[in-house]
C-alpha cells in the first residue's frame, strides 16, 4: 500500500513535528533541524522488504546520535538517489557532498548527520542482512558514493525510479520479492565492483608512493639524518600512510633505509672505490663506525676492512 505525507496544509507551527514524525516513521529515528518556512512532501510504497520512497521539501538537517542509536535501535540500510538537490553527509568518520547523479548508503545502526536540500531524493530502504549476504563488505562502504562515474549508477537510479512507480497492489507478491532482489543484486554488484577498482587504484597509488620514496632514500643515503618523516615529505604523504605502504612489502623504512646503506658501502668497499673504511661508512649515512662494522659483517660475513683489502689486492 503506498503512503504520502505532505506538510503542506498544515499550520506552521505543526509542519516540523508532523514530518520529523512521518519520515522517522517510514526510514530511520533521528532529530530534526528545520528552516522557519519549512515544507515536505514525502510519497512512496512498500514493495518487498523495499520501502521506496522519494522526498521533496525545504532544507533541513537529521542528525542520528548515539542515544538515538541506542534508545531506538535500527538495522536497516537506506540508499539514497539524488536526482535535484544537494546534501553534506557524515557517518563513519566520512564526510561527502552528494549533488545530483549521486548514489550514497547509509546505515542506521549509527550515527549520522545529514544536511538535506532534497529537491527531488529517491530513498530506498532495506534490510541490512539482504546486501550483506551478497556482498558482506557493505557495511565498510557507507557514506561513500556508489558506482560514481559508472554506467552501473545510471541502472540503479532508473532501478529506484521504476520501483517507485511499481504497482505493487496489482502485481503477485512474488513478483515484487524478485525486483527486490535484483534490486539488490545490481546494487552489490555494483560496490563489489567498487570496491575491486579502489583496491586497484590504492594498489597502484601505494606502488607510486614506494618507487618515489625509495629513489628519495637512495638519492639521500650519505645524509645522517635522513629520517622516516623526511621521506614521507618528500614522498607527500603521511608517516603513517608511509608505514602502511612499506609494510605492504613487507619492510619498514627505516629498515629499507639500513639495508640499502649496507648493500651501497658493500659496493664501494668491494670496488675499491675508496681508500678507507669511514669514507664508505660516511658517504653512506653511517655515523657510528662500530656500528657500521658489527652491521657489516653480520649481512656478508666478513668486515668492511677486509672486504676493501681484498678489492686493493
Amino acid at each position: 500500500m503506498g503512503f504520502y505525507h505532505s506538510t503542506e496544509a498544515l499550520a506552521p507551527r505543526h509542519k516540523t513535528e508532523f514530518w520529523r514524525e512521518s519520515v522517522c516513521r517510514r526510514l530511520i529515528p533521528a532529530r530534526g533541524e528545520f528552516a522557519r518556512d519549512f515544507d515536505g512532501c514525502l510519497s512512496g510504497q512498500q514493495l518487498g522488504s523495499l520501502t521506496v520512497c522519494r522526498m521533496q521539501s525545504k532544507p533541513h538537517t537529521f542528525i542520528r546520535t548515539d542515544q538515538l542509536a541506542r534508545v531506538a535501535p535500527d538495522d536497516d540500510i537506506v540508499a539514497a538517489f539524488f536526482q535535484r538537490g544537494q546534501a553534506n553527509m557524515a557517518q563513519q568518520g566520512r564526510t561527502l557532498h552528494a549533488s545530483a547523479g549521486d548514489i550514497v548508503l547509509y546505515d542506521a545502526a549509527r550515527p549520522f548527520v545529514h544536511e538535506l536540500v532534497p529537491e527531488s531524493l529517491l530513498l530506498v530502504r532495506f534490510p541490512r542482512q539482504q546486501l550483506l549476504s551478497r556482498f558482506p563488505k557493505a557495511e565498510h562502504m557507507m557514506a561513500l558514493k556508489i558506482a560514481d562515474g559508472s554506467s552501473l549508477a545510471g541502472l540503479l537510479h532508473g532501478m529506484a525510479e521504476e520501483a517507485l512507480r511499481f504497482e505493487a497492489r496489482d502485481a503477485a507478491l512474488p513478483a515484487q520479492a524478485r525486483f527486490a532482489a535484483a534490486f539488490l543484486d545490481t546494487l552489490s554488484a555494483a560496490m563489489e565492483l567498487q570496491d575491486v577498482a579502489d583496491g586497484a587504484a590504492a594498489a597502484t597509488r601505494h606502488g607510486s608512493i614506494y618507487e618515489k620514496a625509495v629513489r628519495y632514500i637512495d638519492a639521500h643515503l650519505d645524509d645522517t639524518g635522513l629520517s622516516m618523516a623526511g621521506v614521507a615529505e618528500a614522498a607527500h604523504v603521511s608517516p603513517r600512510t608511509l608505514t602502511r605502504v612499506f609494510a605492504a612489502h613487507g619492510t619498514t623504512v627505516m629498515h629499507h633505509l639500513w639495508k640499502r646503506r649496507l648493500e651501497q658501502s658493500f659496493h664501494i668497499l668491494s670496488e675499491g672505490r675508496v681508500q678507507q673504511v669511514t669514507q664508505a661508512a660516511y658517504q653512506c649515512g653511517f655515523s657510528d663506525l662500530s656500528h657500521f662494522s658489527r652491521a657489516f659483517k653480520s649481512a656478508y660475513g666478513t668486515t668492511p676492512g677486509s672486504l676493501l683489502h681484498g678489492a686493493a689486492s
